[in-house]
């Protein structure tokens, strides 16, 4: 198993709007022949505080990649036909091709294709927009997919919801993802799955529910144990977010299908994926009056990825984690997350 730990500490770096890359510690282990080296690299990363670090970043504000966010050719939005039968808010897909696509010297070249998932309050547009993946992705021989996945109490969840209103999954993985394939030169199976916040677990969801589908996995700032979701669903649904009583039954009575939906109880069923893990320990008090996008909300998804990374760790599943001391639940820190994860996942899909 290898485990690689990045602990890339949020300081001055976090100071910028889209923190650098600078001075990040890697740690590399075989835990199936070094186990005692092993176990101290997990120790080391489960020594990053739960509480407060007092790392602080100076901005959150989102990042600008100017007014048009998909330039032609490169990248356009396609509506991907949806079957009789199968519900979902908007068919809209933003498809990013690699620089030479359709260079006629390339005509006959293949890509591999990540796919990447929105949060609970983005459209299919999000990463164009909120991160610099048009600039950074020149430099990556990949096709992107950013399918819309439903919004605020609409979003999907990654699902198709128990109560019948939507088909989030069955679209995704049995609709877009032959669609893709069929209209453009990918490489047979070298595909990722990729996601931010929400769409962290349905990166996760998705490569543990479809066996094969996915080589690899990248998790942004997820929530990879739904156990804090089933919590509040039982107290009440948050505003703008979906009622989840609706999208898996009641977290009591249907259990069953909760756990389903569960990262952390299934990670024997990411051995077989290449997975990456990125998240921050966030920090409290913090004074944005939104109270999604801010220190405190990145701290309570830290303490879900510890018990996931402790679940990996237990079971021997090959992971790849980059945690960062400090850290808002925001785009700006999910794009140097993005930038550390893609690459690598790129050049294993296309080994």
């Amino acid at each position: 198993m290898l485990l690689t730990l990045a602990l890339a500490p949020m300081g001055a770096a976090a100071d910028r709007v889209a923190p650098a890359e600078e001075g990040p510690v890697t740690l590399v282990s075989t835990a199936s022949d070094r186990p005692l080296s092993a176990a101290v690299d997990y120790a080391r990363l489960m020594a990053l505080p739960s509480i407060d670090s007092g790392a602080r970043p100076r901005s959150s504000a989102p990042l600008a990649t100017g007014a048009d966010d998909c330039p032609p050719p490169r990248c356009s939005d396609r509506r991907v036909p949806v079957p009789p039968g199968v519900q979902i808010t908007s068919n809209l897909v933003r498809v990013l091709l690699p620089v030479g696509y359709r260079a006629p010297r390339n005509r006959d070249r293949r890509y591999p294709v990540i796919f990447l998932w929105n949060g609970v309050r983005n459209d299919h547009d999000a990463w164009t927009l909120k991160t610099e993946i048009l600039r950074d992705s020149r430099a990556w021989p990949a096709i992107f997919v950013m399918p819309a996945g439903g919004k605020l109490e609409q979003a999907g969840m990654f699902s198709d919801w128990a109560d019948g209103t939507w088909d989030w999954e069955t679209y995704h993985t049995q609709v877009l993802v032959p669609w893709v394939d069929e209209h453009y030169r990918t490489i047979p199976g070298a595909r990722a799955s990729a996601g931010a916040s929400m769409g962290g677990i349905g990166a996760l969801n998705y490569a543990i529910r479809h066996p094969g589908l996915f080589r690899a996995v990248l998790s942004v700032s997820g929530l990879p144990d739904t156990t804090l979701l089933a919590q509040e669903s039982v107290l009440g649904t948050p505003a703008e977010r979906p009622d989840l009583r609706r999208v898996w039954g009641d977290p009591v009575l249907d259990r069953a299908n909760w756990d389903a939906h569960n990262p952390t109880l299934h990670v024997d069923a990411l051995r077989d994926v290449s997975l990456f893990v990125t998240c921050g320990t966030g920090y409290t008090g913090d004074p944005n009056s939104d109270a999604v996008f801010t220190g405190d909300f990145e701290k309570s998804l830290w303490e879900t990825h510890r018990g996931f990374l402790a679940q990996l760790t237990a079971h021997d599943v090959p992971y790849r984690a980059r945690i960062a001391v400090g850290g808002a639940h925001n785009w700006p820190y999910f794009d140097p997350m993005m930038r550390w994860a893609i690459p690598q996942i790129i050049d294993l899909l296309a080994g």
